[in-house]
């Protein structure tokens, strides 16, 4: 079986093993009290477009994920019209949107204070989806010792799908086990963590990637300074005539 290059294809064949094994691919929402299981969960820390991608790859095969949206993204706006038909298309082909939590600054608050930054943050997406948000998962978690924990929420990083059983990510596209079949071998249940930025259709290098990405973001940022540009123009435009 060919190695994982991060192309479409290896991916779909990622996921076929997994499902060859006799291994479940869900959502944190419909995770089994029994049994075998692999949580798919998507982070989408750059690009609601990609995510789309992946979602359309996990159905083909019949697999449910969850996608976690950073409501406070640099690089894209969730609320934004079009990423919220983006984030509703992954919805209708039966996955998950839950709550992907920026911990930035998480040391200074006080428990409380982190729970009503979670519930408030749950509660727009919520009510921009007309979904329950009812999983998250943090984005860089805090540096104290301890997680914080989230009452009422179906937390990635609590303990029943975190330490008590098996966790591979491709951060930084990068999987730290030497084999990743032999590691959905070994566990019976596990929580496989992807970053749709990138799987790409054709295998690209990390620095390709990352070049793409700037060249897209500059490209973002240009349109809307021209469309601000335009506005102005027209503004100014009827202003004179009157």
């Amino acid at each position: 079986m060919s190695a994982i290059d991060f192309g479409h294809q290896s991916y779909l064949d990622l996921l076929t093993f997994i499902q060859g094994l006799g291994r479940p691919i869900v959502a944190f929402r419909d995770v089994p009290a029994v049994g075998p299981y692999v949580i798919l969960r998507h982070d989408i820390d750059f690009s609601i477009a990609k995510a789309v991608e992946m979602a359309h790859l996990d159905a083909s095969l019949g697999a449910h994920s969850t996608f976690f949206v950073l409501l406070t993204a640099p690089y894209y706006n969730p609320l934004e019209e079009e990423n919220l038909a983006r984030l509703r298309s992954i919805l209708d082909l039966g996955h998950e949107i839950g709550l992907h939590v920026d911990c930035s600054g998480f040391d200074a608050l006080s428990v409380k204070e982190q729970r009503q930054r979670v519930q408030s943050q749950a509660a727009c997406l919520q009510a921009h989806l007309g979904v329950e948000i009812i999983s998250i998962a943090q984005h860089k978690p805090t540096a104290a010792r301890t997680r914080p924990e989230f009452p009422g929420y179906v937390d990635a990083y609590s303990k029943p799908f975190f330490s008590d059983i098996g966790y591979i990510s491709d951060s930084r596209m990068m999987f730290r086990v030497r084999d990743v079949r032999g590691f959905f071998l070994q566990h019976e249940r596990s929580q496989l963590v992807l970053h749709p930025i990138w799987w790409h259709r054709t295998p690209r290098t990390r620095a390709q990637i990352l070049d793409e990405l700037k060249l897209a973001l500059a490209d973002q940022f240009a349109r809307m300074i021209d469309d601000e540009h335009r506005i102005i123009l027209d503004f100014l435009a009827s202003y004179v005539q009157e």
